[in-house]
């Protein structure tokens, strides 16, 4: 027993406390703002979900603590079987009868969101891979390989659909590529498809949407595109933003002046006058438009301190944590985290002052959602055991 208590108290003593106290004022913070969020909803019922999000942070948390406790050398020998498991839930969710549809989507199973664990479980498969057959992996058979473990998914979340979390699998795979020494040709190869798909997707909404094209020219360009109408307007809104400013422009155009009407130190928490008086729609600003609440409430400087937090709180100490690792599986892990963790801060954000076009993505800890918050709490948890047990000898902690 009293060896069992000092191996706990090394392993608590080699948490990285600024990861650790970042994401519990992020959750915090979280939970705040959606309280004042939900505050302008119609019924007792909705202006209560704040509650549910202070639920799931709180598993988050215990979730999170058993992640970094135990040795991520261990649990990432089932990579394979989570897989495989979160494949099988992707697949479900698309079966009539099982999945939930809302709002013109098909994501949810059994109360949660499959795609959510998948982007984690692409990560833990990927590491595992790269890992372990590191030298054959630096050639063209490591993008392809990889290329196919994170394009089953994301072919199955696109047809949910859910084109922002089927995006941000790109970035992450090209940065465990690099962390892995791919090689330099065969990782230019993949950023090139990586931007031609993009480019080709902006040019055709551009033609297509440009005035006095010919109707069905455009509809046509549109097919090529193989987006959904609804993604499509999110494109032609990012590319035309004064065109459509009282319907499919009307969130990003709300969400524009209440970043901007926070001014220096925002008007006070619970005091925002976008969301609650509706101008902000109160079913996008809990989630996906989450930013600009916090921007108005508290203005530019909390919104750089929102920011600091994830800079400096979470992605730079969990690169330190990658550096000072001893093995490869542990650098790709954090990598791929990270990597995640960013991409949803960028385009999150991006997407409410327009710098990117809307694509759904939540943001980290913020925005209100059972399964992104327990998704993300249990990559902290990665970072974590990489932290506590990335350094040593198994040896050590063998108990």
């Amino acid at each position: 027993m009293k060896e069992a208590i000092e191996i706990f108290w090394q392993k608590t003593c080699r948490l990285n406390w600024a990861v650790l106290l970042s994401t519990w004022v992020l959750a915090g913070a979280g939970v705040m703002f959606v309280r004042s969020a939900c505050s302008a909803r119609a019924t007792e019922a909705l202006r209560q979900l704040w509650v549910g999000q202070l639920e799931f942070a709180g598993w988050g948390v215990l979730l999170m603590g058993v992640l970094a406790y135990w040795d991520y050398r261990r649990w990432a020998r089932v990579s394979g079987w989570v897989y495989a498991g979160v494949l099988a839930a992707l697949i479900l969710v698309l079966v009539p009868g099982l999945g939930v549809a809302r709002m013109g989507a098909r994501r949810w199973l059994f109360g949660l969101q499959p795609s959510e664990p998948a982007k984690l479980a692409v990560i833990l498969m990927l590491s595992w891979v790269l890992s372990r057959w590191g030298e054959r992996m630096r050639g063209m058979r490591g993008l392809l390989v990889c290329g196919v473990l994170a394009g089953v998914p994301a072919v199955l979340i696109l047809a949910e659909p859910d084109l922002g979390t089927a995006l941000v699998l790109g970035p992450t795979v090209l940065a465990m590529l690099f962390v892995s020494r791919v090689s330099p040709k065969v990782l230019g190869v993949g950023v090139l498809l990586v931007a031609l798909a993009v480019g080709y997707e902006l040019t055709l909404v551009k033609v297509a949407k440009a005035e006095g094209v010919d109707p069905a020219r455009s509809e046509r360009l549109i097919r090529w595109t193989g987006l959904r109408e609804h993604q499509v307007r999110r494109v032609e809104t990012f590319l035309y933003p004064m065109r459509d400013l009282h319907a499919n422009g009307y969130n990003a155009y709300q969400s524009e002046i209440a970043v901007g009407s926070g001014g220096m130190f925002g008007k006070g928490y619970g005091r925002g006058v976008q969301h609650r008086l509706g101008y902000l729609p109160p079913v996008v600003s809990m989630n996906d438009f989450i930013f600009p609440v916090v921007a108005e409430e508290t203005g530019f400087a909390g919104s750089v301190v929102l920011l600091g937090l994830y800079l400096f709180g979470i992605l730079v100490p969990g690169s330190i944590i990658a550096l000072r690792c001893r093995d490869d599986l542990g650098r790709l892990l954090c990598v791929g985290v990270l990597t995640l963790l960013f991409c949803h801060v960028f385009i999150n954000i991006g997407m409410t002052v327009r710098i990117v076009p809307i694509t759904g993505l939540p943001l980290p800890f913020i925005s209100q959602g059972g399964t992104f918050m327990l998704v993300m709490m249990a990559s902290m948890g990665v970072l974590q055991s990489v932290a506590i047990h990335g350094r040593i000898s198994e040896a050590v902690f063998r108990h």
